[in-house]
């Protein structure tokens, strides 16, 4: 009977041994071992993939970030939300016009690794009639492999989600610098978002981007949100939410991540406010919520490079109009001939010539008032970047020079100067058809 009994014991720890259990895969580390589910098939793709999303690091600019990017996964991706990662998923955008002409700069945030960016409609379009700057959609991507270096120019990019009322538009990297799409998937860094988490007044923000009162490097400026408003960019329709914050930004910010304390993206620069008189200016932000559904969107989108995505079909620069032919008896200059007229910024002490000035004259019906430093493009009708001589040329037109028209001279390190109602013949000299050398005085 014990035998049995023996027997029958063994019988039964044979059978729980062969049992089957589930299988996980061990991955040592460092310090500890990681226990992960056995992967599964994506039924949506033929791709392997961990059963619970985990995270892949690519190594940019020394930075390495996470391929997963908001806060609804693990406490593992909050770990990499770090000013780094902020820093380096930020781009400068430039602003290409119909013809495909870079004509300003603006901001945005890499938020897919794939190539998906999120910035401000008004940086691709105009927020009143919603039609983007150029047929295609299309604008320059400069990415930061260094912070104190220049962005510098990677990809082309095409709008894909847009909302002018919201003035929050997306877009996705079509192609590198030749034009021809990128030969496998990217696998950029990525900004963590916060899509869920109020902002309060008092609580402590900082901007990432590329105003131009910070040059051509990546500037970051901190400040806190000090109030809220409510508007429509586009003047139409229902209004959305902005957040005000104090943080010193200026053109060029807008699209760009503005994040908390735990270097998640809150909120997206936008405008600005500012008061001549009074010398106030505030900054303002839209809600990162507002991007939600646009967001879910272009989630859907074919990124080209991956998953066997075709090539973006684009139509091309808009070809500029055959000039008017000039009547053969009439050799007399009209109203609309233009020429130029160079002139030199100098500086009030040393007479020394200074390099990357801007000479600015503002459309006829826009003062300085008026002006939204974030969106400066929509007010100015001519500007010139002085060259390493400190000299400049601006194409006028004979109406132009015989009217009043608001003027402005910036440069860093330089006072700011704008004047309205300004005669432009007080500072030509016909003789020499130059415009008298001006002089700025250095920032004390």
């Amino acid at each position: 009977m014990k035998s049995f009994r023996t027997l029958l014991l063994l019988m039964v720890l044979a059978m729980l041994m062969s049992c089957s259990t589930p299988a996980v895969t061990v991955t040592p580390t460092t310090d500890t071992v990681v226990v992960q589910p056995e992967p599964t098939l994506d039924s949506g793709a033929n791709v392997i993939k961990p059963a619970d999303s985990s995270t892949s690091d690519t190594d940019i600019g020394d930075q390495k970030q996470p391929a997963s990017n908001t806060t609804d996964n693990a406490d593992e991706i909050k770990k990499t939300a770090t000013l780094e990662n902020a820093m380096a998923a930020t781009v400068q955008i430039g602003v290409l016009d119909a013809s495909w002409q870079e004509v300003g700069t603006c901001t945005g945030s890499i938020i897919d690794p794939r190539g998906l960016i999120l910035t401000n409609f008004h940086c691709i379009g105009d927020n009143e009639t919603g039609q983007y700057n150029n047929a295609d959609g299309i604008d320059n991507i400069y990415i930061t492999l260094n912070p104190r270096n220049p962005p510098k120019f990677q990809f082309i990019a095409q709008t894909v989600e847009a909302d002018a009322g919201k003035d929050i538009a997306i877009l996705r990297i079509i192609a590198t610098t030749n034009g021809e799409p990128p030969a496998n998937c990217l696998n950029l860094p990525a900004i963590t978002l916060n899509m869920t988490s109020k902002v309060d007044i008092g609580q402590k923000v900082t901007s990432v981007g590329y105003p131009g009162v910070g040059g051509d490097t990546l500037t970051i400026a901190g400040g806190q949100v000090v109030g809220f408003d409510e508007y429509s960019m586009s003047g139409q329709g229902r209004t959305y939410e902005a957040i005000k914050y104090d943080a010193s930004d200026s053109a060029g910010i807008s699209g760009g991540p503005i994040i908390n304390e735990q270097f998640e993206q809150v909120a997206i620069a936008h405008a600005g406010r500012s008061d001549s008189e009074k010398g106030g200016k505030l900054s303002l932000a839209r809600p990162i919520e507002l991007a939600d559904e646009l967001i879910n969107s272009a989630d859907l989108v074919r990124i080209p490079g991956c998953n066997g995505a075709a090539a973006a079909q684009l139509n091309g620069p808009a070809q500029p109009e055959d000039p008017t032919p000039v009547s053969s008896d009439d050799s007399s200059t009209t109203a609309s001939d233009t020429y130029d007229i160079s002139g030199k910024l100098l500086d009030s002490v040393s007479d020394e010539p200074i390099v990357n000035g801007y000479v600015v004259i503002l459309k006829p019906e826009y003062d300085w008032s008026d002006v939204d430093y974030d969106d400066l493009e929509t007010y100015v009708l001519l500007a010139a970047e002085t060259d390493a001589n400190g000299e400049y040329t601006l194409s006028v037109t004979d109406e132009m020079a015989q009217s009043l028209v608001s003027y402005g001279l910036f440069a860093d390190n330089y006072d700011t100067w704008t004047g309205d109602e300004v005669d432009l013949t007080e500072i030509y000299d016909k003789d020499t058809d130059r415009w008298i050398d001006i002089y700025m005085d250095a920032t004390k």
